[in-house]
């Protein structure tokens, strides 16, 4: 039996080409593709619309950068027997829809991450961002410094291939080099740049995770490796900089020499969280200059027990993870300041190995009972906006054997599906979208 995809435009066919594996593994059939007839599927391409109309065939009819999102939720509703007959709008509250993958900590095989792109494919998500440097791991093949990459890696062909087959599905790559902290595999093998903090009996011990960011000598080499992934993700519009958990912030005054080079630079009112925001824009200017758009945690900056004298520069978006720190600026003050801000909401989305640091795994139900578009960390309510374009689900390793790969990936497509439908429409149980897995990736 042979299923038809048929396009009105001919900028739609490489769409089909997607829709054609989807078809073939979730449906069995075999596909013809078609500019011309009326197919079993049929899509057009129409500006601010986003329409699923059912008769004897399905019509599809989005903008083009939303069109293969909704010709597959079509797919999987009808798949389902969930897609009515007559007009069925499909609207996404979230314009970014976003799985981060913690794959610094645990090796992820080229292969586990080009399934995690069927999934998210399935579930119409549109940006894979990839944690690849952590205090545990460093896991992409480097030329400017292989002293630093782990014994498990990918390479840099495998890394084009996975991004190659994440824009056959839609998908765009986010890299994510996370500085100042969280680089203790990288200062593993240069301590002469980690920072020092000061002892209760006033010694100086170095900071095995934190940058000495006074030292150009130190700054110039991470912005070498910022340069050398710049390179290698030339697609991506966005690239993530980090720039969370550099040090306490609450107790920033134990690292003098940040204290010592703000006051030098930055007048006799600075202190060592200026420092550190001059860094961070550093880092921003530059990742701007190489043509992407910067992205950051949002916990060092605007705390409430701080006045920076050195302030964040506006080119750059929030990716807000947190608050569950008095002193972390609540959602609305980047909103106020207007930053854009992505929804990575740790009491939902974050999927923490080992259950680690207090958290627990998200459910299907708990996302699907509990969560709406409109709640931000620690129960934060605010009305969505243009502001707010994007939601992301995270993958943190903590503990990495505490699951395989391949646990991980079965868990979070089922998460993945749940945001989708919190997004758009609730459709469907688990037990549906077992379904769909089990027949997809039989």
């Amino acid at each position: 039996m042979s299923y038809t995809i048929s396009v009105a435009e001919a900028s739609s066919l490489p769409i089909t080409r997607r829709l054609k594996r989807i078809v073939e593994r979730l449906l069995k059939q075999s596909v013809t593709i078609t500019q011309y007839d009326i197919g079993d599927l049929h899509l057009i391409q129409q500006a601010d619309t986003s329409v699923i109309y059912k008769d004897q065939g399905i019509k599809v009819v989005a903008d083009r950068s939303e069109l293969l999102s909704v010709a597959v939720h079509a797919i999987i509703r009808d798949f389902l027997g969930e897609l009515p007959l007559g007009e069925t709008l499909v609207r996404y509250q979230q314009e970014q829809r976003i799985l981060m993958i913690d794959m610094a900590r645990k090796y992820f095989s080229k292969d586990i991450l080009l399934q995690f792109i069927d999934s998210m494919a399935l579930a119409q998500f549109n940006y894979l961002q990839l944690h690849f440097s952590e205090n545990e791991g460093f896991r992409i093949e480097s030329e400017v410094a292989p002293e630093i990459v782990s014994e498990e890696y990918l390479t840099k062909n495998e890394i084009r291939e996975i991004i190659l087959y994440a824009q056959q599905a839609g998908i765009e790559i986010i890299p994510d080099f996370d500085s100042p902290g969280h680089l203790k595999q990288i200062l593993r093998t240069h301590p002469e740049w980690q920072l020092q903090k000061k002892q209760a009996d006033g010694t100086l011990e170095r900071d095995p995770a934190a940058l000495n960011i006074c030292d150009s000598e130190a700054v110039a080499f991470i912005l070498s490796i910022y340069h050398e992934y710049a390179e290698l993700f030339t697609d991506s519009t966005y690239f993530h900089i980090g720039g969370d958990e550099f040090v306490d912030f609450d107790q920033i005054e134990v690292y003098p020499e940040l204290r010592a080079y703000a006051k030098t630079h930055y007048g006799p009112e600075a202190e060592g969280i200026d420092t550190f925001v001059a860094y961070v824009n550093q880092v921003i200017e530059k990742i701007s200059q190489w043509g992407f758009i910067p992205r950051i945690w949002n916990d060092g900056f605007f705390r409430l027990n701080r006045s920076e004298q050195v302030k964040l520069t506006k080119n750059v978006e929030i990716t807000y993870w947190t608050k569950w720190n008095q002193n972390m600026a609540p959602v609305t003050t980047f909103l106020e300041k207007g930053y854009p801000v992505i929804n990575f909401n740790d009491n939902y989305f974050y999927y923490v190995l080992g259950e680690n640091a207090g958290y627990s795994y998200p459910t299907y139900e708990k996302i699907l009972n509990d969560w709406t578009p409109e709640m931000y960390p620690q129960q934060q309510v605010v009305q969505l906006t243009s502001q707010l374009p994007g939601v992301a689900l995270a993958i943190w390793c903590d503990r990495p054997k505490a699951q395989s790969t391949a646990a991980v990936w079965e868990n979070m497509t089922y998460l993945l599906f749940a945001t989708m439908q919190k997004l758009t429409t609730v459709f469907a149980k688990r037990e549906q979208i077992e379904t769909i897995i089990n027949t997809y990736f039989d």
